[in-house]
């Protein structure tokens, strides 16, 4: 096997599912918030609270790996560092929490993600999988 063809082979396997930074750095506003619930009782007071910070609102992606994501109204609702693993958007929030945002499409206009939810509420757990839409 020749030395280049091995090189090539092993920057093809490290592009993150060729997915990279830079071609989601920038500023996105969120167009759709969909949740598909699959475990709990009715929530509908919790999905359009979720619609309402999500739609209109922003997700900067830093050249510097920092993020931050504004709601619909433009209040702050999340800072922290961004990378790309595995084809995925891995969040760190200065919380501590950690997302993992599975890359459904991405154009140089349009990203659409999706990441599983859980939580426990007065009528039990929660579950499901939000899918967010954003616009450049």
């Amino acid at each position: 096997m020749s030395r280049l063809f091995l090189v090539s082979l092993i920057s093809l396997y490290s592009c993150s599912g060729g997915i990279s930074e830079e071609q989601l750095r920038g500023t996105w506003i969120g167009t759709d918030f969909n949740f598909e619930q699959k475990e709990g009782g009715e929530m509908a007071a919790m999905i359009e609270g979720g619609r309402l910070l999500h739609e209109d609102g922003k997700l900067e992606l830093n050249d510097d790996g920092t993020f931050k994501i504004y709601a619909g109204k433009g209040d702050l609702n999340g800072l922290g560092t961004w990378s790309i693993d595995s084809g995925d958007m891995l969040m760190m929030y200065d919380v501590g929490e950690e997302t993992r945002y599975e890359i459904v499409s991405l154009t140089s206009d349009q990203l659409i993600t999706k990441h599983e939810v859980s939580f426990e509420s007065p009528l039990g757990t929660i579950a499901g999988t939000i899918t967010l839409t954003y616009k450049r």
